[in-house]
């Protein structure tokens, strides 16, 4: 017996050391698995990008289970002759806290380069929650069980008396609370889910990590930086740069801000998003580099002063 755990111990050694040129020579792919075979040793590497999917996806459910259960929760409305409704400031509430829920449960996982991916989620339930704001008010109501102005008025008509004893009544009724049509309400929150889903779908599938390829026109090389807009607390995202026209693998899904450089002689065109302050307006605004909505091809017209997504590499053209 223990002439054979010495000798499987090479075999370890090996397993051990193969696993480490796997991994240290990048072939190790997003979702994927090596399985290496040393007799009757084996062993199963799981990528990097495999393990980053699963921690966000358990992450990711619980944001969405929660999300569902607060929904479900919402108090429904009915006010006479209108749909039925929820109040105004649930709604927004519970919008609001999705998008913070969801952020953190990015940031939980714990990687500098999803920050790309907290800013899409921001971003996207932001601008729902812009959206809900603006919706017009469709009734008013007070909470069930108080006194209202409506009830004060028909006690007066009724009674003839308009004494301190109703004046208090109605000094001591709430103001009224806005409503939100639950048709109206409804989709906006079935728009908070999508965005949620759409991570978490993303995460099932290991599907988080993209080739990213950058050209130029003009064609010659120029070089094009970029990092995840928004950032994980505590960690600092790691710029990647590629030469025009090239490519990257495994980038992470996210919105991306950037900066791409062509030297031309003595001088150097920029183009960079966000734009910086005070810049001089281009004929097309420059796109923001999104690897969650936009294709995977992005091309910087230095001429014209702005970088786009394009369908293909044989669409970066003047």
């Amino acid at each position: 017996m223990k002439t054979d755990r010495f000798l499987a111990a090479p075999a370890r050694i090996v397993a051990a050391v193969l696993a480490g040129l796997l991994l240290a020579t990048g072939l190790s792919a997003a979702g994927g698995q090596f399985r290496i075979n040393l007799g009757p040793l084996a062993v199963t590497i799981e990528s990097p990008g495999k393990k980053l999917a699963a921690a966000l996806a358990r992450e990711v459910a619980e944001a969405e289970k929660r999300f569902a259960a607060k929904r479900e929760a919402l108090p429904v409305v009915r006010v006479t002759g209108q749909e039925p409704a929820y109040p105004r400031t649930e709604v927004l509430g519970l919008i609001e806290d999705t998008r913070t829920d969801l952020v953190q449960a990015v940031e939980r996982v714990g990687e500098p380069g999803l920050g790309g991916l907290s800013a899409w989620a921001e971003e996207e339930i932001g601008r729902i929650e812009q959206e809900a704001v603006a919706v017009p008010v469709q009734a008013a109501f007070e909470p069930p069980g108080r006194s209202t102005p409506y009830a004060v008025t028909r006690v007066a008509d009724l009674s003839g008396r308009t004494g301190p004893v109703l004046a208090a009544l109605a000094a001591a009724a709430p103001a009224p609370q806005e409503t939100l049509a639950t048709g109206t309400a409804d989709r906006l929150l079935n728009r908070v889910g999508e965005v949620v889903g759409r991570i978490l779908f993303l995460a099932e599938r290991e599907d988080l990590e993209v080739e990213v390829w950058v050209g130029s026109t003009p064609s010659s090389r120029a070089e094009f930086s970029f990092w995840p807009q928004g950032k994980i607390k505590g960690s600092t995202p790691k710029q990647l740069i590629i030469r025009t026209n090239g490519k990257k693998n495994n980038v992470l899904r996210g919105l991306y801000a950037y900066r791409a450089a062509w030297e031309k002689g003595a001088v150097t065109e920029i183009v960079q998003f966000p734009p910086p302050t005070g810049a001089a307006a281009s004929q097309k605004p420059t796109e923001r580099l999104d690897l969650v909505n936009g294709s995977e091809f992005f091309c910087c017209h230095f001429t014209e002063q702005f970088c786009e997504h394009v369908s293909d590499e044989q669409e970066c053209r003047p």
